[in-house]
């Protein structure tokens, strides 16, 4: 009767601590799939860092998209190895290629719009769209390069929203880093101020902005009357900028247009002020 009972017991134990130790050993699998991922992507980050440092190297934003698509690259192929790893513990191996084999076609079918996605991420980069830093424009979202993945774009706006765009969706893009940028103000000026001391002030600015940046491709110069309306006339400032400098120059000039009038009592055109005359 106690040999029964051992026997039973020592059953019971078998088979119950066969599911526990497979269950041990695919968490054990994930868990060194993690530790791979993180070791990968600390050496895949050096590498890129270390080719930033050499005298002939890539762009480093073309390094930074390299880099991030790599990384996303190997995460997907260590998750997937650890996933066949796992199964193949559970189940016999040929039953799993078997079941591959009979499910693949219903598994391609699901995976077309992944493969679509990572394919037309490979285009993106082999054309040098656009690249990590980039600030760019994807349909009606405009935010900058935060991260490009194997199968996803992540941009960031300026108020900090993250934008997950499938590589797949990207249709037309607008890269507004790549060109040197034009500035244009347009100053307002009514017909009771002098014309030729408003474009003596115009010139000034132009002259104390050079000094204040660093970022012109084409210095600031007063363009001339660009209209002539029936309360007032149009005069135009231009400049060209390195990328994304375009806008910090604008709100200078306006600032320094708007203290140089208010100091000679020039008059700006106040549209609403007419119409309420009227």
């Amino acid at each position: 009767m106690l040999n029964k009972l051992e026997n039973v017991l020592s059953d019971s134990l078998g088979a119950f601590s066969g599911p526990v130790m497979r269950i041990f050993e695919i968490l054990l699998t994930f868990i060194i799939a993690g530790i791979i991922i993180k070791v990968g992507k600390f050496l895949i980050k050096k590498f890129f860092d270390k080719q930033k440092e050499f005298k002939f190297k890539l762009d480093e934003k073309r390094l930074d998209t390299m880099c991030t698509l790599l990384i996303s690259v190997f995460k997907y192929a260590v998750y997937i190895c650890a996933v066949i790893v796992s199964l193949s513990d559970i189940l016999d191996l040929k039953a799993v290629l078997a079941a591959a084999g009979v499910g693949g076609v219903a598994i391609g079918l699901g995976a077309q719009s992944l493969i679509k996605d990572t394919i037309s991420g490979f285009f993106i980069l082999l054309e040098d769209q656009f690249a990590v830093g980039d600030l760019i424009t994807i349909d009606d979202m405009t935010g900058t390069v935060e991260r490009m993945e194997l199968r996803v774009t992540r941009l960031k706006n300026y108020t900090g929203d993250l934008y997950i765009i499938p590589n797949g969706e990207i249709k037309k893009v607008t890269n507004h880093t790549r060109d040197n940028k034009m500035v244009i103000v347009d100053i307002p000026v009514a017909y009771s101020s002098n014309i030729a001391k408003v474009s003596e002030i115009a010139q000034g600015v132009c002259e104390e902005i050079k000094g204040e940046f660093s970022v012109f491709t084409e210095e600031p110069a007063v363009l001339g009357i660009t209209d002539l309306g029936n309360n007032n006339f149009n005069l135009r400032i231009t400049a060209k900028t390195l990328p994304n400098e375009q806008w910090a120059v604008e709100r200078r000039i306006r600032i320094k247009i708007k203290e140089e009038f208010e100091t000679n009592r020039l008059e700006f055109y106040d549209k609403a002020a007419v119409l309420k005359q009227q």
